[in-house]
């Protein structure tokens, strides 16, 4: 089984959303949990090395298996918050710190094509989602809803 990690970051009602050139789809910031590594530190390294931003994990979304591609994977999906920087897809060739995890082939500017940040609706019409957030879509439109509900009161 592949071990995930990945980081539901939501600002302004919207969640951040990069799509996958390989995989044709969109998903969160995230990636495989390496050797020796756990999942909470996966999910930080992860956004720092393909949006180029320090987060804060603010507690634990949803733990669940998936198939794709006749593989089994364990996704570890977590809340998060932006505490230092812009999200930007990041590449090497920008001049921005190399993008590139121990294990990676790619770099992370060859890996996405886009960064977007999608609404509740937005979300819930995408056919293009990532399988393990296809799974928790429910939960995410729901939280997005919970969220831009609070921040829209916030004075």
């Amino acid at each position: 089984m592949i071990q995930l990690a990945g980081n539901i970051i939501i600002e302004d009602g919207e969640i951040l959303l990069l799509y996958s050139k390989d995989e044709g789809h969109w998903d969160v910031p995230g990636g495989k949990v390496e050797e020796n590594e756990s999942p909470t530190h996966t999910a930080v390294r992860e956004a720092k090395e393909e949006i180029g931003v320090n987060i804060e994990l603010e507690r634990p979304f949803y733990t669940g298996e998936f198939q794709h591609n006749d593989q089994i994977f364990e996704w570890n999906g977590y809340i998060s918050s932006i505490k230092e920087g812009r999200p930007e897809i990041r590449d090497a060739v920008s001049g921005n710190e190399t993008a590139y995890s121990s294990n990676s082939e790619k770099c992370c500017g060859d890996k996405f094509k886009e960064l977007k940040w999608f609404s509740a609706e937005e979300l819930s019409e995408c056919e293009e989602l990532a399988p393990n957030i296809r799974m928790v879509e429910s939960g995410i439109l729901r939280l997005l809803l919970i969220k831009f509900d609070i921040e829209s009161r916030k004075i």
